[in-house]
């Protein structure tokens, strides 16, 4: 058995990437802004330290000194987690205080005092955060460079706790979500469950549309279509059991005549009647024969179409092999029959289902016969068009009046129970045209009743698609 896509797993499936997707983006601007408002607040305080130290620089006797304590110097060096350095340097006297080689790559000392600025750097080969400003101390007139430094291990460690807090949160987060979009499928799908589980419970008496009223929207079409096709199913097995009672029914009575004429023809002595009765046997026999056959023929059609086996096919041939086929039938009840094409010379050619349109042509040409007294006339004509091909079948028999044009195209009706009905005639089966007539609407094409331009006859018109 072929393993179902699970439409929860496809849907988590879709979703999860994005979901990670997002939270690695998310991550990364939390890190930077992390990082931004970390900054931000060190390098405060970094700079109030470069204005501390800044303000312990002094003039005195026209030099340039740091009264800075030792101990407070110890002070501000000293810290559990990370190493505070500075160095002060003049233009004139050159280095002052503090670290010696602390920043060696920053440019001269310039000529004008400038703020503080921060910047990163490295020193003894560990990551620092660097504060620099010059200025001019008071009864002088000569530059001090000032340097704080300190390196980032506390302020690394805060960016990274606060980063590792939001991804923390942002997975919670995801997991929550992953859960709720499980439960919430699931109470989804339920509805689903249910109806599949009604469909299990039904039988071929069972086709009671089910009750959708409780599935998503998003799944509507398919539980209507469901319904339709129940519906449909529904109607196809009501005709069936039409179609196996009218048949029933139909050949009970030509089978039940012809019990009845045996029996009286075993009873009586008089070879007249006898000959009577084998004469309505005769009938009742060949119209027992032909409902078998036209109920063959449909059972035939519907199994061709099922199997859809479409070949490319020659109207004109097929028309010429109708043709010959009825001719004799048609001299031996003096009916004059014709064959035309338009245009004559052309071949006409569709992919479609030769078998069936031989049947459907076989059951008007059968009709049309049956129906039409000696010296009429039956014309057989096919056309071609762009857009599809006609073909025609008109005799200038009774005809059909156009109250019962509707009714004739129905099973086992029939139009021939008047009084001066022939015997020939009631050998017909009701099926002919209702063959036809079916046939040609499953081929995608038309059939239609009409009468010739003389107002005399019938003329049935037959279209099917070019394509």
């Amino acid at each position: 058995m072929i393993n179902a896509p699970s439409l929860l797993a496809s849907l988590l499936k879709r979703l999860l990437p994005v979901m990670l997707a997002a939270m690695l983006i998310s991550g990364g601007l939390s890190y930077v802004g992390a990082q931004y408002y970390v900054n931000q607040v060190f390098d405060r305080v970094l700079i109030d330290t470069l204005d501390g130290i800044s303000s312990r620089v002094l003039t005195k006797d026209q030099r340039i000194v740091f009264d800075f304590p030792e101990a407070a110097q110890k002070i501000f060096e000293w810290d559990i987690d990370d190493a505070a350095y500075f160095r002060i340097e003049s233009l004139k006297k050159g280095h002052v205080a503090g670290q010696t080689d602390l920043e060696p790559s920053l440019a001269p000392i310039s000529a004008q005092p400038s703020p503080a600025s921060v910047k990163d750097g490295v020193y003894r080969q560990r990551r620092i955060r660097v504060a620099v400003k010059t200025l001019t101390p008071a009864g002088t007139d000569d530059r001090v460079r000032v340097i704080v430094a300190e390196t980032t291990i506390f302020r690394d460690r805060m960016i990274q706790e606060i980063a590792f807090t939001v991804l923390a949160a942002e997975l919670l987060l995801i997991g929550l979500a992953v859960l709720v979009v499980w439960l919430s499928m699931r109470r989804a799908i339920a509805p689903i469950s249910e109806a599949a589980r009604d469909l299990e419970k039904r039988t071929h008496h069972t086709q009671a549309p089910l009750d959708d009223s409780q599935v998503p929207r998003e799944i509507r079409p398919l539980t209507t279509a469901l319904n339709d096709l129940l519906a449909r199913l529904q109607q196809a097995l009501a005709l069936q059991r039409q179609f196996v009672a009218d048949a029933a029914h139909q050949l009970r009575t030509p089978l039940t005549a012809l019990k009845l004429h045996l029996e009286n023809a075993q009873s009586t002595n008089k070879t007249s009647e006898v000959a009577a009765m084998l004469d309505q046997i005769k009938i009742a026999s060949d119209r027992a024969t032909r409902l078998a056959e036209q109920l063959l023929t449909l059972a035939e059609s519907e199994e061709q179409l099922l199997r859809g086996d479409r070949s490319q096919m020659n109207i004109r041939s097929l028309l010429n092999e109708t043709y010959q086929l009825w001719q004799p039938q048609a001299e031996a009840k003096s009916v004059a029959m014709a064959l035309s094409f338009d245009p004559e010379n052309t071949e006409i050619l569709l992919l479609g289902y030769p078998d069936l349109l031989i049947q459907v042509m076989n059951n008007l040409i059968d009709n049309a016969l049956r129906y039409c007294p000696a010296g009429s006339r039956l014309h057989l004509h096919a056309a071609q068009s762009e857009q599809s091909i006609q073909i025609s079948v008109e005799d200038n028999g009774p005809g059909i009046p156009a109250s019962e044009r509707p009714l004739v195209v129905r099973r086992f009706y029939r139009g021939d129970q008047s009084p001066n009905t022939q015997p020939q005639q009631v050998a017909g089966s009701g099926l002919g045209l209702a063959i036809a007539s079916e046939i040609m609407i499953r081929l995608g094409g038309q059939f239609l009743i009409t009468e010739p331009a003389s107002g005399h006859g019938t003329r049935i018109e037959l279209t099917l698609p070019a394509t």
